[in-house]
């Protein structure tokens, strides 16, 4: 026959309460602000539409041309943002006049860090590594045309971003 005492009883429920303590906590959801971003016709849609998914004020640290902030835009809205056409036109505008950058200068391909050919270029995190991996095997190359040989890399974007990307 089992006894139970009171101190054996309430050491137990300590035991479930610790347990119930280390159980996993699910992460807090991300909460819209615009902190840390300039007041302007537009803050508010800009908190509303990106802050879903990261700090709006993530853009403060960047600066690029009005073109930039719609490519950035067209992949946000590509990895899932939501705003209609009016909203993300705000967005734009308020980006551009608040963080507005220099053009961007070309990429080098053959010098680039990975982190460029993927903001720049447009490319996957994977795509990007099997290109650097490439050119640390197979050295520099000489023409774009080149990389139509790395695999594991759609050239297609590579092709689409001649503007922004060079072989030298």
């Amino acid at each position: 026959m089992l006894l139970l005492t009171a101190s054996s009883i309430l050491a137990m429920a300590m035991a479930m309460r610790g347990l119930a303590l280390a159980a996993p906590q699910e992460a807090p959801p991300i909460v819209p602000s615009g902190e840390g971003l300039p007041d302007g016709a537009g803050k508010d849609v800009v908190v509303k539409t990106c802050g879903v998914c990261h700090e709006a004020r993530r853009a403060a640290s960047v600066r690029l041309t009005r073109e930039g902030w719609e490519t950035v835009i067209a992949e946000m809205v590509r990895r899932g943002a939501k705003g209609s056409e009016a909203d993300l036109a705000q967005v734009l505008d308020y980006l551009a006049v608040n963080f507005l950058g220099e053009a961007m200068r070309p990429v080098n391909i053959n010098s680039a860090p990975q982190i460029d050919l993927e903001t720049v270029i447009g490319l996957r995190r994977t795509e990007a590594a099997a290109l650097v991996a490439w050119r640390n095997k197979d050295g520099p190359c000489k023409s774009l045309d080149e990389l139509k040989k790395v695999k594991g890399l759609d050239f297609k974007k590579i092709d689409a971003a001649r503007d922004r990307a060079v072989c030298f």
